[in-house]
């Protein structure tokens, strides 16, 4: 017999109270992120022997870009809720687990952001 709320029961909400958005949203950007990876794979083996100004103006290109940046965004909410399964495992007192959860927060959108950044200013040439 489970000890839950017939609300809580309706709503699907777990143990921690969040319910299921995290984990098929994991789901989703490991499926995106394998073919994802596997293109992008075969555009670096294809680019091998390229130049620095070729491999520039490969990645400012349009079939590059726009899965490198699918790849970035996928891989950043991928590794932030990665992260925090982890922070929330482990990290037991709760004044640290914040300052941990914001961290990793400002780290995963950080990174992302400015490899974004860096594409764009790459694609545009500025």
């Amino acid at each position: 017999m489970v000890a839950r709320t017939q609300l809580a029961r309706i709503r699907g909400l777990g143990a921690a109270g969040s319910g299921t958005q995290e984990y098929w949203l994991v789901k989703l950007t490991s499926v995106a992120l394998l073919p994802l990876t596997l293109y992008l794979i075969g555009a670096l083996v294809a680019l091998r022997h390229a130049g620095h100004a070729d491999m520039a103006a490969a990645v400012s290109s349009a079939w590059i870009a726009l899965p490198l940046f699918f790849f970035i965004l996928a891989n950043a909410v991928h590794m932030r809720i990665g992260m925090q399964n982890v922070i929330d495992d482990y990290i037991h007192s709760k004044g640290l687990k914040k300052i941990v959860s914001a961290a990793n927060a400002f780290f995963s959108w950080g990174a992302s952001g400015a490899a974004v950044y860096f594409l764009l200013k790459l694609g545009i040439g500025a």
